[in-house]
Protein backbone atom coordinates (compact mmCIF):
# COMPACT_ATOMS: atom_id res chain seq x y z
CA UNK A 1 0.00 0.00 0.00
CA UNK A 2 1.14 3.52 -0.44
CA UNK A 3 0.23 6.78 0.17
CA UNK A 4 0.17 10.21 -1.86
CA UNK A 5 -0.18 13.68 -0.69
CA UNK A 6 -1.00 16.64 -3.02
CA UNK A 7 -0.04 19.11 -0.81
CA UNK A 8 -3.66 20.84 -0.54
CA UNK A 9 -4.62 18.80 2.29
CA UNK A 10 -5.90 15.28 0.39
CA UNK A 11 -4.11 11.86 0.97
CA UNK A 12 -4.65 9.66 -1.31
CA UNK A 13 -4.69 5.55 -0.60
CA UNK A 14 -3.66 3.11 -3.07
CA UNK A 15 -1.58 0.35 -4.62
CA UNK A 16 1.17 0.32 -7.03
CA UNK A 17 -0.15 -1.65 -10.37
CA UNK A 18 2.96 -0.93 -12.20
CA UNK A 19 6.40 0.42 -12.18
CA UNK A 20 9.18 1.08 -13.66
CA UNK A 21 12.48 3.17 -13.66
CA UNK A 22 10.72 6.39 -14.38
CA UNK A 23 6.70 6.37 -13.22
CA UNK A 24 4.26 4.11 -11.33
CA UNK A 25 0.99 3.49 -11.94
CA UNK A 26 -1.58 3.70 -8.63
CA UNK A 27 -5.01 2.21 -8.25
CA UNK A 28 -6.66 4.66 -5.65
CA UNK A 29 -8.71 2.99 -3.21
CA UNK A 30 -9.57 5.47 -0.80
CA UNK A 31 -9.26 9.75 -0.55
CA UNK A 32 -9.00 11.30 2.67
CA UNK A 33 -9.13 14.96 3.29
CA UNK A 34 -6.35 16.62 6.33
CA UNK A 35 -7.74 19.11 8.36
CA UNK A 36 -6.59 22.53 7.49
CA UNK A 37 -4.29 24.20 9.97
CA UNK A 38 -5.40 26.15 12.37
CA UNK A 39 -3.49 29.18 12.03
CA UNK A 40 -2.29 30.29 8.72
CA UNK A 41 1.66 31.45 9.78
CA UNK A 42 3.92 33.42 7.58
CA UNK A 43 7.27 33.04 7.86
CA UNK A 44 8.89 36.40 6.90
CA UNK A 45 12.87 35.23 6.05
CA UNK A 46 15.62 37.49 5.57
CA UNK A 47 18.21 35.13 3.12
CA UNK A 48 20.66 33.59 5.19
CA UNK A 49 24.13 33.07 3.79
CA UNK A 50 25.27 29.39 2.83
CA UNK A 51 22.99 26.21 2.68
CA UNK A 52 21.17 27.46 5.95
CA UNK A 53 18.02 28.61 3.85
CA UNK A 54 17.52 24.80 3.12
CA UNK A 55 17.68 24.34 6.69
CA UNK A 56 15.37 26.80 7.34
CA UNK A 57 12.37 25.43 4.85
CA UNK A 58 12.69 22.03 6.29
CA UNK A 59 12.32 22.48 9.41
CA UNK A 60 9.78 25.25 8.82
CA UNK A 61 8.31 22.58 6.76
CA UNK A 62 7.94 20.04 9.34
CA UNK A 63 6.57 22.43 12.31
CA UNK A 64 3.65 23.42 9.59
CA UNK A 65 4.18 26.63 8.30
CA UNK A 66 1.73 27.73 5.06
CA UNK A 67 4.09 30.05 3.41
CA UNK A 68 7.82 31.67 3.19
CA UNK A 69 8.97 34.86 1.47
CA UNK A 70 12.58 35.22 1.55
CA UNK A 71 13.84 38.67 2.00
CA UNK A 72 16.53 41.16 1.08
CA UNK A 73 17.64 43.15 3.88
CA UNK A 74 20.33 46.42 4.21
CA UNK A 75 22.74 43.74 6.54
CA UNK A 76 22.10 40.58 4.73
CA UNK A 77 24.91 39.84 2.64
CA UNK A 78 23.30 37.54 0.25
CA UNK A 79 22.10 38.57 -3.48
CA UNK A 80 20.30 36.23 -5.82
CA UNK A 81 21.45 37.27 -9.47
CA UNK A 82 18.13 37.64 -11.53
CA UNK A 83 19.10 34.85 -14.02
CA UNK A 84 19.31 32.42 -11.24
CA UNK A 85 16.27 33.19 -9.27
CA UNK A 86 13.88 30.68 -10.68
CA UNK A 87 16.30 28.12 -10.48
CA UNK A 88 16.78 28.61 -6.52
CA UNK A 89 12.99 28.92 -6.22
CA UNK A 90 12.79 25.60 -7.79
CA UNK A 91 15.26 24.23 -5.26
CA UNK A 92 13.82 25.74 -2.44
CA UNK A 93 10.23 23.80 -3.41
CA UNK A 94 11.36 20.60 -3.85
CA UNK A 95 13.64 20.99 -0.69
CA UNK A 96 9.75 21.54 1.44
CA UNK A 97 8.22 18.89 -0.94
CA UNK A 98 11.01 16.58 0.33
CA UNK A 99 10.56 17.59 4.11
CA UNK A 100 6.15 17.19 3.91
CA UNK A 101 6.72 13.28 2.28
CA UNK A 102 9.27 12.44 4.92
CA UNK A 103 6.99 13.49 7.76
CA UNK A 104 3.33 12.98 5.73
CA UNK A 105 2.24 16.21 5.99
CA UNK A 106 -0.71 17.13 3.91
CA UNK A 107 -0.31 20.70 3.05
CA UNK A 108 2.55 21.95 1.47
CA UNK A 109 4.28 25.61 2.51
CA UNK A 110 4.01 27.89 -0.50
CA UNK A 111 7.26 29.24 -1.44
CA UNK A 112 8.08 32.83 -2.84
CA UNK A 113 10.69 34.35 -4.66
CA UNK A 114 12.85 36.92 -2.45
CA UNK A 115 11.72 40.69 -2.72
CA UNK A 116 13.63 43.41 -0.41
CA UNK A 117 12.46 43.81 2.73
CA UNK A 118 10.73 47.80 2.06
CA UNK A 119 8.93 46.40 -0.89
CA UNK A 120 6.92 43.61 0.39
CA UNK A 121 6.13 46.10 3.69
CA UNK A 122 5.18 48.41 1.04
CA UNK A 123 2.70 46.03 -0.42
CA UNK A 124 1.32 43.98 2.63
CA UNK A 125 -0.92 46.17 5.15
CA UNK A 126 -0.87 44.52 8.68
CA UNK A 127 -4.89 43.60 8.56
CA UNK A 128 -7.05 43.47 11.39
CA UNK A 129 -7.54 39.56 12.11
CA UNK A 130 -3.64 39.20 12.14
CA UNK A 131 -1.15 39.00 14.64
CA UNK A 132 2.81 40.33 13.24
CA UNK A 133 5.82 39.59 15.22
CA UNK A 134 9.68 40.11 14.80
CA UNK A 135 12.28 38.90 16.28
CA UNK A 136 14.43 41.32 17.71
CA UNK A 137 17.98 42.37 19.29
CA UNK A 138 17.07 46.02 20.24
CA UNK A 139 16.46 46.54 24.27
CA UNK A 140 13.42 46.91 25.79
CA UNK A 141 12.03 43.58 23.45
CA UNK A 142 9.48 41.79 25.17
CA UNK A 143 9.84 37.99 25.46
CA UNK A 144 7.92 35.83 22.70
CA UNK A 145 5.94 33.47 24.83
CA UNK A 146 4.04 37.17 26.81
CA UNK A 147 3.95 38.31 23.64
CA UNK A 148 1.85 35.28 22.40
CA UNK A 149 -0.01 34.10 25.62
CA UNK A 150 -1.82 38.06 26.01
CA UNK A 151 -5.25 36.92 24.10
CA UNK A 152 -5.71 33.87 21.93
CA UNK A 153 -4.12 34.08 18.09
CA UNK A 154 -5.49 35.32 15.38
CA UNK A 155 -5.65 32.58 12.14
CA UNK A 156 -2.99 34.93 10.40
CA UNK A 157 -0.04 35.12 11.77
CA UNK A 158 3.45 35.88 10.39
CA UNK A 159 6.60 35.94 11.67
CA UNK A 160 10.34 37.97 10.82
CA UNK A 161 13.49 37.24 11.12
CA UNK A 162 16.44 38.89 9.98
CA UNK A 163 20.06 38.00 8.63
CA UNK A 164 23.11 37.25 10.34
CA UNK A 165 23.52 41.05 10.73
CA UNK A 166 20.34 41.79 12.13
CA UNK A 167 17.37 44.46 10.89
CA UNK A 168 18.80 47.68 10.55
CA UNK A 169 17.44 50.20 13.20
CA UNK A 170 15.61 51.46 9.49
CA UNK A 171 14.25 47.83 9.13
CA UNK A 172 12.89 47.69 12.56
CA UNK A 173 11.15 51.50 12.60
CA UNK A 174 9.65 50.16 9.24
CA UNK A 175 8.30 46.61 10.62
CA UNK A 176 7.12 48.09 13.85
CA UNK A 177 5.07 50.77 11.67
CA UNK A 178 3.45 47.68 9.54
CA UNK A 179 2.35 46.09 13.23
CA UNK A 180 5.09 43.93 13.78
CA UNK A 181 5.61 43.88 17.86
CA UNK A 182 9.46 43.13 18.51
CA UNK A 183 10.11 39.93 20.59
CA UNK A 184 13.12 38.57 22.46
CA UNK A 185 13.73 35.10 22.12
CA UNK A 186 15.17 33.93 24.99
CA UNK A 187 18.76 35.37 26.38
CA UNK A 188 21.32 34.23 24.16
CA UNK A 189 21.74 35.39 20.50
CA UNK A 190 20.47 32.47 18.13
CA UNK A 191 21.93 31.77 14.32
CA UNK A 192 19.09 32.84 11.54
CA UNK A 193 17.86 29.17 11.60
CA UNK A 194 18.33 28.47 14.95
CA UNK A 195 15.68 31.41 15.49
CA UNK A 196 13.64 30.83 13.01
CA UNK A 197 12.68 27.03 14.06
CA UNK A 198 12.21 28.63 18.08
CA UNK A 199 9.97 31.06 17.33
CA UNK A 200 7.97 28.91 15.01
CA UNK A 201 7.97 26.00 17.68
CA UNK A 202 6.81 28.74 20.23
CA UNK A 203 3.75 29.84 18.03
CA UNK A 204 3.11 26.19 17.21
CA UNK A 205 3.13 24.62 20.70
CA UNK A 206 0.68 27.55 21.86
CA UNK A 207 -1.09 27.16 18.71
CA UNK A 208 -1.38 23.48 20.01
CA UNK A 209 -2.57 24.41 23.76
CA UNK A 210 -5.27 26.84 22.81
CA UNK A 211 -7.58 24.12 21.88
Amino acid sequence: CVELLDGKGRRYHGRIKQADAHAAVIEIDQIGEADPPKHQVRLLQALPKGKAMDLVLRMASEIGVSAVQPVYTSQSEVKIPDERLAGKVEKWRATTIEACKQCGLAYLPEIHAPVALNDWLGGNAACEDEFRIVASLESGAGLLLDAVSKSPLPQRITLAVGPEGDFSGEEYNALRSNGFIPVRLGGNVLRAETATAYILSVIDQVSASSG
